[in-house]
C-alpha cells in the first residue's frame, strides 16, 4: 500500500454500499508495487500506450499512438456486476487528464464505465445522447506528480442497469463517503463486463498525466445494483421543419446577402473583440462590442464602438462608451436601444463585489447618448446578476425584458419596473435539468402577450428552451429542443412579416444559421447559412481566441436582417441579410 494508510482501511472502503453477507470476490487487486505489467496488454492490436509503473504507481500520459489506446486488464471471464474502487491523482491542465472504461468482450469498445477528468472536472459519459455530464464531486489537482492530491473513487454496476453509483472522497482523503455522491447514466447496457481499461492515447491532452493506485476490481451477487437514473427530459418540438442535415454544406445559403467588417484591431490599440450589438436611429447605425487589450473578460477591458451614416458600409472612428477600471473591475458588451427617444446601452460590469462562480459582483450599467453633447453618458447601475444579451422586448403589461446568464453562469432574465428604466430591474433565475450542465448559459428571449420564451445555451449539442406564462415572473424547467446548436450563445427575435427567427451556430462555431417560422407562430421551420468554412486565425494572441463566427446579434431595417458578430474574438463582422430571402 502507497497512500499512507494500510490494506486493512483498503478491505473497510471495499464493504461500503455492499449488503450484509459474505464479502463480494475481488477479481482484480493491484497495488503497482511491481513495475511488471505483464499480465495487461493495449486495447488496440499495434497501439502503444504510455503508461508504467514508477514510483509504486500506475502512471500515464498522452501517446502518439492512433485508435483506442488504453493499457487493459483482461478478466477471467466476463461479468454481470462489477464494483471497481482505485485511488486517482491528476494534472493541473486543460483538456482531459485521466479516462478509465469498462470493457465489452471481444474489446470491441466500452462497456458501461467511462469515466474521465477533464478540465478540471469528473464526468462520465452517458451513451443516450452521447454527451459528458458533470459528476458532483470536487476535483482537486495537481501541480507535482511528486507531491500529488489523492482522490478515492468508487463505481458500482450491474450489466442490466442504466445507471451506475459513484462515490468520491473529498480531495486529499481516501476514506469514501458513506452516502453516494452520484447515480449517472451508463454508457452502454446489457454488455458483460470482460475487462478494465485506462487510457493514454491522444484523448490524453499534451503535459497532462494521471496517477493511479490501489485499484480493486470486486464482482459476484453481494453487490447491490446501482440506482435509478431520471428519464432524460423529452425535447421541445421547436423545430417543425423538414430533417436538418448533418452536414451544414446541404444547408442553402440565403440570398442577396452581403459581408462587411465594422472593425479590426490593430497592435497598439484593444486586440480582443466580442459580444457586438448593433442598432439604427434616425439615419445612424451604433455597433458596440466588447473590447479587451489582450484577454477575454480580461482586466481593464471597456465597452467600445462605432457609427454609421451610409447604411453600414463604412463606419467612423472607435468611441469609448464603458471605459472600464484601473483594478480588477471592467466593462464589457451588452444590448443596444432606443427609448423615449434616446439610444440607450446597457453593458455588463463585473469583477468586484459578491462573488460568483463566473463574473463577481456582475451588474448592468446603462449608458444613455447625450443628443445636445453627442456624448455617452451614464445612468447609473440598473441591472443586478444579470448579462443582458439581446435588444429588450417591451412586454404587454408595459413591463421589458432581457435574457443573460447570472454570476454564476446560469440562466437568467431581467425584468424592468414599467417605463423607468433607470430603477433596478428584477432578475428571474431559469430552473433547468441538471443535464443542461451550464457553464456560461447565455439566454435570449422573446414576448408574445404574457408568454415569454427563452432559447438557452446548453449541453447536448442542442438548444435548451423555457417557457413563462405569467411575464417572465415563473418559467418552466428548461428542457433540450430539437434543433442543433453548439454551447455558443444565439438571438431570438421576430421579424416584421410576424416569423420568430433565430441566429445561432450549426453544430460548431464554423457556420452561422438564420432559422425562420411561420408568421405567428413560435416555431421553426427553414434555415439558411450567412456564414460557413473556417474564418481567418486571429493575427493577436490571446486566451479563448479561435477561428470562428459566433456571438451574433440581429436588428431589422427597411427589410433587411443586419447581423453582427465575433470574427475570431477579434473582428466585428456584419451579414446584412434580406428579409425577403427568409420567406
Amino acid at each position: 500500500m502507497n497512500r499512507s494508510v494500510n490494506c486493512l482501511a483498503v478491505c473497510g472502503l471495499l464493504c461500503i454500499a455492499v449488503s450484509s453477507g459474505s464479502a463480494a470476490e475481488v477479481i482484480l487487486k493491484s497495488e503497482f508495487s511491481h513495475p511488471n505489467l505483464s499480465e495487461w496488454k493495449t486495447f488496440s492490436r499495434g497501439t502503444a500506450p504510455n503508461v508504467l509503473v514508477r514510483d509504486g504507481v500506475l502512471e500515464g500520459k498522452r501517446s502518439k499512438s492512433t485508435g483506442l489506446v488504453a493499457l487493459s486488464r483482461w478478466f477471467d471471464k466476463s461479468r454481470t456486476n462489477l464494483a471497481v474502487e482505485f485511488s486517482l491523482a491528476v494534472s493541473q491542465t486543460r483538456g482531459r487528464a485521466f479516462h478509465i472504461w469498462t470493457q465489452e468482450p471481444n474489446g470491441r469498445d466500452a462497456s458501461q464505465l467511462n469515466l474521465c477528468v477533464q478540465n478540471g472536472r469528473l464526468q462520465h459519459f452517458d451513451g443516450r445522447d452521447r454527451a459528458w455530464y458533470t459528476v458532483p464531486a470536487k476535483i482537486q489537482a495537481s501541480k507535482n506528480p511528486k507531491n500529488p492530491v489523492w482522490h478515492r473513487i468508487r463505481a458500482v454496476m450491474n450489466a442490466k442497469e442504466r445507471g451506475l453509483d459513484l462515490w468520491v472522497s473529498k480531495p486529499g482523503s481516501l476514506d469514501l463517503p458513506e452516502k453516494k455522491t452520484a447515480t449517472m447514466a451508463g454508457y452502454r447496457i446489457n454488455l458483460p463486463y470482460a475487462g478494465i481499461s485506462f487510457v493514454s492515447g491522444t484523448r490524453i491532452a499534451d503535459g497532462a498525466w494521471y496517477l493511479v493506485d490501489d485499484l480493486v476490481v470486486e464482482s459476484g451477487s453481494d453487490i447491490p445494483r446501482p440506482g435509478k437514473v431520471d428519464p432524460l427530459p423529452e425535447p421541445y418540438r421547436f423545430w417543425t421543419g423538414g430533417v436538418i442535415p448533418k452536414n451544414p454544406e446541404e444547408i442553402p445559403f440565403a440570398k442577396g446577402i452581403e459581408d462587411r467588417v465594422i472593425h479590426r484591431p490593430t497592435k497598439d490599440g484593444y486586440r480582443f473583440l466580442h459580444g457586438a450589438a448593433i442598432l439604427e436611429h434616425k439615419g445612424v447605425f451604433y455597433a458596440n462590442w466588447a473590447n479587451s487589450p489582450v484577454n477575454e473578460n480580461g482586466p481593464h477591458e471597456t465597452l467600445q464602438g462605432r457609427r454609421s451614416t451610409d447604411g453600414g458600409r463604412t463606419w467612423g472612428p472607435l468611441e469609448m462608451i464603458g471605459p472600464g477600471f484601473g483594478g480588477n473591475e471592467r466593462h464589457s458588451h451588452g444590448v443596444l436601444f432606443t427609448h423615449r427617444d434616446e439610444v440607450w446601452t446597457i453593458c455588463a460590469r463585473f469583477g468586484v463585489g459578491t462573488p460568483g462562480r463566473r463574473f463577481p459582483g456582475l451588474q448592468g450599467e446603462a449608458f444613455v447618448l447625450n443628443s445636445k453633447n453627442d456624448r455617452w453618458e451614464s445612468r447609473g447601475i440598473v441591472v443586478t446578476n444579470c448579462w443582458p444579451y439581446d435588444e429588450i422586448v417591451r412586454m404587454d403589461n408595459g413591463n421589458f425584458i432581457t435574457g443573460g446568464q447570472d454570476k454564476d453562469g446560469l440562466p437568467v432574465i431581467a425584468i424592468s419596473q414599467g417605463e423607468d428604466l433607470t430603477k433596478i430591474w428584477d432578475s428571474v433565475l431559469i430552473p433547468y435539468h441538471p443535464r443542461l450542465a451550464p457553464a456560461f448559459a447565455e439566454t435570449t428571449v422573446w414576448a408574445e402577450g404574457s408568454t415569454v420564451f427563452a432559447i438557452i445555451r446548453g449541453g447536448g449539442g442542442v438548444a435548451w428552451i423555457s417557457r413563462s406564462e405569467d411575464h417572465g415572473r415563473t418559467w418552466t424547467s428548461a428542457q433540450p429542443a430539437n434543433l442543433p446548436m453548439p454551447r455558443a450563445k444565439a438571438y431570438l427575435g421576430k421579424l416584421s412579416t410576424g416569423q420568430l427567427y433565430l441566429i445561432s451556430n450549426f453544430r460548431n462555431r464554423d457556420t452561422l444559421v438564420v432559422s425562420t417560422g411561420k408568421p405567428g407562430e413560435l416555431s421553426l421551420e427553414k434555415m439558411w447559412r450567412i456564414k460557413h468554412g473556417k474564418s481567418e486565425a486571429p493575427r493577436f494572441s490571446g486566451f479563448a481566441k479561435a477561428k470562428q463566427w459566433s456571438y451574433p446579434y440581429g436588428y431589422e431595417h427597411e427589410g433587411k436582417l443586419y447581423v453582427v458578430y465575433s470574427i475570431g474574438k477579434e473582428e466585428c463582422g456584419l451579414t446584412i441579410v434580406p428579409v425577403a430571402s427568409l420567406q
